[in-house]
């Protein structure tokens, strides 16, 4: 019990350490990704402001919105968020799924390129975020995910155990000059 509680006092500290030393300088990281990909964007804005539709500049505009959007949540980007906003998502919404064609259909339709790419930049960063926000989840799950894994070994091993037993009753009983029993024999 002793080694219980020192392992969970240690894991208290890691996940402490974690949470204030280490994630933020993750998160500043990110942040300072995705300053630098709005940089970009709004310097190609700039440059095509007189020469492109209208279409292309909401474009620009929706996604620098977004990264706006990102720079504010990073600390969100957590599983349990996830995993709530992906049920949320699932559930029929008219305005949502519009909502989102229109936008998909907006980056596509785009005279320039530069949109489409900083938004899957930005996807790529948020993702990184989200791992590393969730990486002490991880740590959390594993012992639960080894004993799952060592029980469904044991379980494996009875089950083969079992099949040589059955194998070897049969094997005998013929060379006996015995019948194999039928099924409902080795059932009872």
């Amino acid at each position: 019990m002793q080694y219980v509680g020192v392992i969970l006092f240690i894991i208290c500290i890691v996940h402490y350490v974690y949470q204030v030393i280490i994630l933020p300088s993750i998160r500043q990281s990110a942040r300072d990704e995705l300053f630098v990909l709005r940089d970009k964007l709004r310097a190609r804005l700039i440059e095509v402001q007189g020469v492109s539709d209208k279409k292309t500049l909401r474009a620009f505009k929706e996604v620098d919105t977004g990264i706006n959007r990102s720079l504010n949540r990073l600390h969100m980007l957590t599983f349990s968020n996830f995993v709530r906003i992906t049920i949320h998502m699932e559930q029929p919404s008219k305005k949502n799924e519009e909502s989102r064609k229109k936008f998909h259909s907006l980056l596509e339709n785009a005279d320039d390129e530069m949109p489409l790419e900083i938004f899957q930049e930005v996807g790529r960063v948020l993702q990184n975020t989200l791992v590393m926000n969730s990486l002490m989840f991880v740590v959390y799950l594993s012992p639960i995910v080894l004993v799952i894994k060592f029980i469904a070994s044991i379980y494996e091993r009875i089950k083969n155990i079992e099949n040589i037993m059955l194998d070897r009753v049969i094997i005998q009983r013929d060379i006996r000059g015995q019948n194999c029993p039928t099924d409902k024999q080795l059932i009872a």
